[in-house]
């Protein structure tokens, strides 16, 4: 299996209560430089990795009541 095949099968998650716009900004970033398959934050940020996210194949994810 390649790297790339794998990096696609992985979520990149950040969900600390306390992670801020530029964290979250951080791990979209490298969601799209190892081609992850999704970001899972937190459900505020959604709209925000959404729009970062816009013209990617990395999906945006979210967990509530976890």
């Amino acid at each position: 299996m390649t790297k790339q095949k794998l990096s696609s099968m992985i979520d990149h998650t950040l969900l600390a209560p306390d992670a801020g716009v530029k964290q979250i900004l951080q791990l979209c970033n490298e969601a799209l430089y190892y081609k992850f398959a999704s970001v899972c934050i937190n459900p505020v940020y959604v709209s925000f990795a959404a729009t970062a996210l816009r013209d990617s194949d990395v999906k945006v994810c979210t967990v509530i009541g976890f």
